[in-house]
């Protein structure tokens, strides 16, 4: 079903996008006097614009099937797919060096919590990481770039690098990066650890009161043995599906950090191209975001067969 599925998204996306009032060449013309009617018409007819939207639609889809986005609208008329690739290593080194991180500090800490249900280290943690929840990405930008480069001035505030990167030796090259990085990564971090730490405490405070661990127990097998080899891969089955669904936002789901932070990413891409009525980098941004998503849902199903015998025999049958 993920071919019709992804059939249905695009047209549905094509027609929306093409229903919000304004054209991509209003820009260029309602502030230019110079520019009549006829002039007007011409970039319609140059853009394709003067089609009915059935047949800009069957053309669009022509091109997809053969894995060509078409031209951007602005007015540098590159290719679309020069436009993605040119940024697609910035935003996915970025995603996943969060992700990353989330994953190694989010799921340690549920599983603490966990175990020291209703204790001090519980209770502390909690208050912090409700209010890393609760905080809105582009304040927590604000803040550290007020803190840390303003007021102390410890670390940079917009850039991936320096503008004397190109004259710098090479580890000072990745200590000049990995200072850029520490804000960015900071402020897409906090969310994402709030949300899935809390995920993995509740699964595991599920789990450790099942039957299975309390025999495991009485077996004599340590209370690490108990936690790490019994209960942790059932208590990950939610947490699965959370990264299945998190796979579209390696992609689009940076657009504060980039747009707070000045990146050069994909997510500060498909703002501009949005704000700028840029039809072919949009739809681009829309067709990317949907086979993610559905290749988010399928990895999601085969991680719960991998972690869950019971539906992996049942799959099979």
């Amino acid at each position: 079903m993920m071919a019709p599925a992804l059939l249905g998204i695009t047209l549905l996306s094509f027609v929306v996008i093409h229903l919000a009032p304004g054209e991509p060449i209003d820009r260029m013309t309602d502030l230019n006097p110079n520019f009549t009617l006829e002039s007007k018409q011409r970039l319609r007819a140059l853009y394709g614009l003067d089609k009915p939207l059935s047949e800009q639609y069957l053309e669009w889809l022509g091109r997809f099937i053969r894995l060509d986005f078409g031209r951007s609208f602005a007015p540098d008329r590159r290719p679309v797919m020069e436009k993605i690739a040119e940024r697609l290593p910035v935003t996915l080194a970025l995603n996943l060096a969060s992700l990353a991180l989330i994953l190694l500090v989010a799921v340690p800490v549920g599983i603490l919590c966990a175990v020291r249900a209703g204790g001090l280290f519980d209770r502390a943690v909690t208050v912090v990481l409700f209010l890393g929840f609760a905080a809105p990405p582009f304040w927590l930008a604000l803040l550290g770039m007020r803190l840390f480069g303003v007021d102390l001035g410890v670390l940079p505030v917009s850039g991936l690098t320096s503008l004397n990167y190109d004259e710098l030796a090479p580890g000072a090259k990745i200590l000049d990066l990995a200072r850029h990085l520490v804000l960015p990564l900071a402020v897409s971090t906090l969310g994402g650890f709030a949300g899935l730490s809390r995920y993995m405490r509740s699964n595991m405070l599920e789990v450790i009161r099942q039957d299975y661990l309390t025999t495991a127990r009485a077996k004599g097998l340590s209370e690490r043995q108990v936690i790490v080899r019994h209960g942790l891969k059932n208590a990950l089955l939610p947490v699965i599906t959370i990264l299945g669904l998190s796979l579209p936002g390696l992609i689009g789901g940076s657009v504060i950090v980039e747009s707070s932070f000045a990146i050069p990413g994909l997510g500060q891409l498909f703002y501009m191209a949005v704000m700028g009525r840029d039809y072919p980098l949009v739809m681009a941004a829309l067709v990317i975001g949907a086979v993610l998503t559905l290749a988010g849902n399928l990895l999601a199903d085969l991680g719960y067969a991998w972690a869950d015998p019971r539906l992996r025999d049942s799959a099979f049958k």
